[in-house]
């Protein structure tokens, strides 16, 4: 009955990796074509990347190690993202394709650390002296780029904190929401909501981003903050207030930071000054409409007039090329990557566990959303990364963790559905 449990998941695991497969031979084919001569660092990149989606496919099938689609849907993004990067930059390319094998290790050892330690590490304190701690070093140690004081560098490389900041955030607030009898404390006598002292602490963290200038990652946490109080506290007016305090607060900020009001100013109207402060917008906007619906072809498009086209305008790039249709599919396999994390977070029975699953779904939705309604226009543009698309080690690695920690729940439940079948057999 054992080696039965869990088939249904894995039947048609294959056909979608195939898809990835196929994917990867015409995107990194034509890379291979588009030299002159002809240039097969492309080829051996495609055919590396493609042994390792099999190999992990494989690995994740034989163990049983959960939700195999997880894997399939974010193989497809990083073969898309890989292409698209060599494609800009030969020499980033490969770094990126580096930057995916660490990541793909740090997945499988997230993994196994997770299903070891999941149970032991609940502490609302825990996790928020973990964020302080990580701030400090940055604020000491850290190092300015782009204007933003977020970044540590070791020998020749550079990484930031706040990267892991977000996945401890989300542990940090399921401790909070299934065990808010931690963060009772009094006042003059007086017991105070333990909502409202999470509410401090989270705006105490938002400050210290504020003052990094890591405003997108700000606007990250409270999108994570707000849903997690919305869904799992259940308090329409809490969640009202906080939304009418965070308005607040982003009006003062606009009015006495200048950085953030050249962004809100320059999503208003970037054509007033096209060649200076809306550059960048503007590129983005000329570079997807020029791609169509079905895109100039990879390697036939300007997307390189966008400034910082590699981190945070890779969508912008990939619309060009790839067409509006090649766009709509990137959103769409985010769409369908949140909905298995939707769908798993349901199927966990463990509050804390549950809360953890729903959290780090959240912050992927929420860093999609936030920097591709910057990209399009559609909101003020904010320096974070698109998961598994943008070049960078941390967002990589980063992101690769929150698939393990997904992948390990996922692992979880799986264990003890086969479990309780079973029993049930035997029974």
């Amino acid at each position: 009955m054992k080696a039965k449990t869990g088939t249904s998941l894995y039947t048609h695991f294959w056909g979608p990796l195939h898809l990835v497969a196929l994917t990867i031979l015409v995107l990194f084919g034509q890379l291979t074509l588009m030299g002159s001569p002809i240039d097969f660092i492309p080829l051996i990149m495609g055919a590396s990347l493609l042994l390792l989606i099999y190999f992990v496919g494989w690995v994740i099938r034989f163990n049983r190690l959960g939700d195999p689609y997880l894997w399939t849907i974010v193989a497809m993004l990083i073969s898309l993202g890989q292409a698209m990067q060599y494609r800009l930059s030969p020499v980033n390319g490969v770094k990126q394709f580096n930057w995916i094998l660490i990541g793909v290790l740090v997945y499988l050892m997230v993994y196994v650390l997770y299903a070891t330690l999941h149970g032991r590490f609940r502490s609302v304190f825990f996790h928020y002296g973990l964020l302080i701690a990580l701030f400090a070093i940055t604020l000491i140690f850290g190092t300015e780029i782009n204007g933003a004081r977020n970044w540590l560098k070791l020998g020749g490389h550079t990484f930031q904190p706040s990267e892991l900041g977000k996945i401890v955030f989300v542990f940090f607030m399921a401790a909070c929401v299934t065990t808010p009898e931690r963060l009772r404390v009094k006042w003059s006598g007086r017991e105070i909501d333990p909502k409202f002292v999470m509410m401090g602490l989270v705006y105490v963290l938002m400050g210290f981003f504020a003052i990094q200038r890591e405003f997108g990652t700000a606007m990250l946490i409270f999108g994570v903050y707000l849903t997690f109080i919305y869904v799992f506290e259940r308090d329409i007016l809490f969640t009202v207030y906080n939304l009418g305090l965070v308005s607040v607060l982003g009006f003062v900020a606009f009015k006495t930071v200048s950085h953030i009001e050249v962004r809100v100013d320059t999503w208003l109207d970037p054509w007033i000054d096209i060649g200076g402060t809306g550059y960048q917008i503007t590129q983005s906007l000329f570079a997807i409409g020029s791609g169509g619906f079905f895109g100039s072809g990879l390697g036939m498009g300007y997307p390189k007039f966008i400034p910082a086209v590699r981190t945070d305008f890779i969508f912008a790039a990939i619309c060009e090329e790839l067409g509006i249709l090649g766009g709509i599919a990137v959103i769409m396999l985010f769409f369908i990557l949140l909905y298995r994390g939707m769908k798993l977070a349901l199927r966990i029975e463990d509050r804390y566990m549950k809360a953890v699953a729903f959290g780090l779904t959240m912050t992927i939705g929420y860093q999609t959303f936030i920097i591709i309604g910057g990209v399009i226009k559609l909101i003020p543009l904010t320096g974070i990364t698109l998961p598994f698309l943008s070049y960078g080690g941390s967002s990589m690695v980063s992101s690769f963790a929150t698939l393990g920690l997904l992948q390990a729940l996922s692992g979880q439940i799986l264990r003890k559905e086969a479990a309780q079948l079973e029993t049930g057999y035997n029974q």
